[in-house]
C-alpha cells in the first residue's frame, strides 16, 4: 500500500470518527432535552445503531458486486452534509431518531468501505499494522470531537453545533477524490468452495462474528451509562464530551501497537487481551463518582473498541478469501453496530428496571463469554 493511499484512508476515516465520537456522548443529553426518558433514549440509540449495522452489511454486497468503492464514498459524503444540518432543527425525539439513524447509516457505509479498501491493498504480513493505523483515527476522532462538540453545545446550543458539523463534513468527499480503487475478480480456488453460488466464509469466521457481537455491547453499555451517570451527577456537556476526548488521547497509540503485535503473535491472543479491558472498564464505571473515574473507564472502553476492531479486521482478512473480503469485512464491521443495537437497547431498559450498578456488573461478565468463543 502506498503512503498516499494509507494517508487518504486515514483522513477519510478520521472525519467520520470526529463527527461520530464527538456527537455520541451528547446525543443522550440532547434526546433528554427533547423529553425522552432513559428507556426511550436507549431505544433511540439502538435504532441509530441499527442504521449503522444496515449500512455496514449492505455495502459489503455492493462493494463485491459493483467494485465502485471510490464513487460510493464521494456520494456518501455529499449526502451526509444536509443530514447533519437537519439534526440541529428537530423538535421531537422521533425526527431526531430518523435523522441520526440516517447519518449513522452513512457512517457504517463509509467506514466499511474504507476497511475493505485497506484489506484489499494491505500486504498479508502488514495487515495488523495497517488496520491499526487506520483505526487510530477512532481515538483521535474522540480526542478532537470531544474537545470540539461539548464547548460549542454549551456556548451556542445544539443548532449551531450541527451547522458546524455539516460544514465540516464537506471535507469528506473532497478527500475521497484522492483515493485509489481496486477491482477484484471473483476467481475460485480449492479454498473457495461454492455453496448456492456463494463463497463460504468458514466456521472460524462464524465464531469470531458471534464473539464480536457480544464484546461490542460493552462499549455502548459503558457510553450510555457514562452519559446518564454524569448527567445525574450534574456534569455539564463539556465535561461529558471531555471524557471522550481524554479516552481518545489515551487510546491513540494503542491500535497500531496491538496491530503490529498481532502480525507477530497469534491474533486471537491479542483479541483476548483486548476483551479483558471491557470487564475492567465496567467495574470501574460501576463505582465512578469523580471526573477522573469516568475518564479512566472510557479510556479502557476506547482501547477495547479500537484494538479489537483493528486485530479482528486483520484476522478476517486472513480467514476470508479475497473474492469475499467485502462481505466478510462488512459483516465483521457490522458486529460493532449490532453490539450497539443490543447494548443501547438493553442498557436503557436494564438501568430503568435494575439500576445502574447491577446493569454494569452484569455487563462486566460478558467479555469472559466472548473469550471462550475465541478458543475454537
Amino acid at each position: 500500500m502506498s503512503k498516499k493511499q494509507l494517508a487518504t484512508l486515514f483522513l477519510c476515516s478520521l472525519i467520520y470518527w470526529i463527527v461520530g465520537n464527538g456527537l455520541l456522548p451528547l446525543l443522550p443529553v440532547y434526546a433528554g432535552q427533547l423529553g425522552a426518558a432513559p428507556s426511550v433514549i436507549g431505544s433511540y440509540l439502538s435504532i441509530v445503531y441499527l442504521g449503522l449495522a444496515m449500512g455496514a452489511i449492505l455495502v459489503g454486497w455492493l462493494s463485491d458486486k459493483f467494485q465502485r468503492r471510490k464513487i460510493m464514498l464521494i456520494i456518501n459524503g455529499l449526502l451526509a452534509v444536509p443530514v447533519c444540518w437537519l439534526m440541529g432543527r428537530v423538535t421531537n425525539i422521533w425526527y431526531l431518531t430518523a435523522l441520526t439513524a440516517g447519518l449513522w447509516f452513512l457512517g457504517g457505509v463509509a467506514l466499511t468501505l474504507l476497511s475493505i479498501l485497506t484489506g484489499l491493498f494491505a500486504e498479508k504480513t502488514k495487515r495488523g499494522k495497517y488496520f491499526g493505523i487506520l483505526l487510530m483515527a477512532a481515538p483521535l476522532g474522540s480526542l478532537i470531537g470531544g474537545l470540539m462538540t461539548g464547548p460549542i453545545a454549551d456556548r451556542w446550543g445544539y443548532p449551531i453545533l450541527f451547522s458546524f458539523i455539516s460544514v465540516f463534513m464537506i471535507l469528506f468527499p473532497l478527500i475521497a477524490l484522492l483515493l485509489e480503487d481496486k477491482i477484484v475478480l471473483p476467481a475460485r480456488s480449492t479454498l473457495e468452495k461454492n455453496f448456492g453460488g456463494k463463497t463460504k466464509l468458514g466456521s472460524g469466521f462464524i465464531f469470531l462474528f458471534i464473539a464480536s457481537i457480544i464484546i461490542y455491547t460493552i462499549p455502548f453499555l459503558g457510553q450510555l451509562g457514562r452519559s446518564l451517570s454524569m448527567n445525574k451527577l450534574g456534569f455539564v456537556a463539556a465535561a461529558i464530551s471531555r471524557t471522550a476526548a481524554i479516552g481518545g488521547a489515551v487510546a491513540l497509540p494503542i491500535p497500531p501497537l496491538i496491530g503490529w503485535l498481532s502480525d507477530r503473535v497469534e491474533r486471537k491472543r491479542c483479541l483476548a487481551l483486548c476483551y479483558l479491558a471491557g470487564t475492567v472498564s465496567l467495574l470501574i464505571l460501576s463505582a465512578s463518582a469523580s471526573l477522573w473515574h469516568f475518564c479512566l473507564s472510557i479510556s479502557l472502553l476506547a482501547v477495547l473498541m479500537q484494538t479489537s476492531r483493528a486485530v479482528g479486521s486483520a484476522l478476517v482478512s486472513d480467514l476470508v478469501p479475497p473474492a469475499s473480503l467485502g462481505r466478510g469485512i462488512s459483516l465483521f464491521t457490522a458486529t460493532s453496530w449490532i453490539g450497539g443495537i443490543i447494548g443501547f437497547g438493553a442498557t436503557g431498559f436494564a438501568i430503568q428496571n435494575l439500576g445502574m450498578f447491577f446493569t454494569l456488573i452484569i455487563g462486566a461478565c460478558l467479555p469472559l463469554a466472548a473469550m471462550v468463543l475465541l478458543i475454537p
